[in-house]
C-alpha cells in the first residue's frame, strides 16, 4: 500500500476534549521531578514502546485520563479517546510476598534517616538498593513484567491511552512514594506499623512541617478588644501559610491548573490578610 493511498485511507481521529480530566502537572519537557518517578519513565521508555509514549503524554497533559486509582497489585483507569464511551485500562504487575517485606523493612529499620525521609514525602535513592538486597526490583526489569490491557479498538498493547496513564502514575508516584509501595503489596500505614517495631519513636514521628504556635496571649485573643493591649497584639501575619494541608502532602490526582499546596497557600495568605483587616476594624472601633 502506497503512502498517499494509506493517508486517503486512514484519517487519524481527535480524541473528545474532556472537562474535569486528570491533567498532568508537566506542561512540557520530563514529566517527573524526583528521582523516583523520573526512575519510573526510565524504566518505561527503555522497554521501546516507541511512539505510543509520545501520544501518550500529549493525552496526560490534556486532560484525556479520567479516572485513575493504584492498588496492591493493579492500576485501573478510564481514558476518553475519540469514541463516546471512555476506555478501561487494566495494569497489572506481581506483589511481593510478606516475607520479603518483612527483609525490606528490617533492612531499611537500620536506617532511621530512611524511615525520617518517606515520612517527609521524600524517598532515598539508597531504598532501591534496599529492595534489591533482598531479591526484588521496586520498578519493573522487563516489559513483560506489566500486564496491560484497554478496551480502545487499537490492537498494539501497549496503546497511546495506557501510556497517558504510565505517564500519569510517575506524578503520582511524584507526589507520593508510598504508591509505589502499595503497587507492590504494601500500603503506607501497613508499611510504617511494622517499622515502628525497629526504630525510635522519634524517627517514625518526623514531620516535614511543624506546628505553627499560637500567639503568646492566645488566650486572650478570644476576649477581642478587651485584651488591654490595644490593636497592635494580633497584627503579626502567618509566617506559614496552608501548613495544615501541607501535612497531608501533594494530591497526586488534584485537578486544577496549579498544584495542590500552592493552592492552599494563596487561600490561606488572602484568609489570613482578611482576618487581620476585620481584626483591625473590630479594634479600631
Amino acid at each position: 500500500m502506497s503512502r498517499a493511498y494509506y493517508r486517503d485511507w486512514y484519517t487519524p481521529s481527535s480524541p473528545i476534549k474532556v472537562t474535569g480530566g486528570i491533567k498532568a502537572q508537566s506542561r512540557k519537557g520530563a514529566f517527573a521531578k524526583k528521582w523516583w518517578g523520573k526512575r519510573w519513565i526510565e524504566v518505561l521508555e527503555g522497554f521501546r514502546i516507541g511512539a505510543r509514549m509520545t501520544r501518550g503524554r500529549a493525552y496526560a497533559r490534556n486532560g484525556q485520563v479520567v479516572d485513575l486509582n493504584i492498588e496492591k497489585g493493579v492500576v485501573s483507569a478510564a481514558v476518553q479517546g475519540s469514541r463516546a464511551e471512555e476506555y478501561k485500562i487494566s495494569i497489572k504487575i506481581n506483589v511481593f510476598p510478606d516475607q520479603k517485606w518483612d527483609q525490606v523493612i528490617s533492612s531499611v529499620s537500620e536506617h532511621p534517616a530512611f524511615a525520617a525521609s518517606l515520612l517527609s514525602g521524600e524517598m532515598p535513592r539508597e531504598m532501591e538498593e534496599q529492595f534489591n538486597s533482598v531479591g526484588l526490583s521496586l520498578f519493573p526489569e522487563k516489559r513483560k513484567d506489566l500486564r496491560t490491557s484497554c478496551s480502545c479498538p487499537d490492537s498494539t498493547n501497549p496503546c497511546k491511552h495506557i501510556a497517558a496513564v504510565f505517564y500519569l502514575m510517575a506524578e503520582a508516584f511524584d507526589e507520593n512514594p508510598f504508591l509505589l509501595f502499595t503497587l507492590r503489596g504494601m500500603d503506607r500505614d501497613d508499611f510504617l506499623a511494622r517499622l515502628q517495631g525497629g526504630l525510635p519513636k522519634a524517627s517514625l514521628d518526623a514531620e516535614r512541617f511543624s506546628p505553627e504556635p499560637l500567639p503568646e496571649d492566645a488566650e486572650l485573643f478570644w476576649k477581642g478588644a478587651e485584651t488591654g493591649k490595644g490593636p497592635g497584639t494580633f497584627r503579626e501575619p502567618l509566617k506559614v501559610h496552608g501548613s495544615l494541608p501541607a501535612r497531608l502532602g501533594r494530591l497526586p490526582f488534584w485537578r486544577a491548573e496549579e498544584p495542590f499546596l500552592v493552592a492552599m497557600e494563596k487561600m490561606y495568605e488572602q484568609a489570613s490578610l482578611r482576618a487581620m483587616e476585620l481584626l483591625e476594624q473590630k479594634l479600631g472601633k
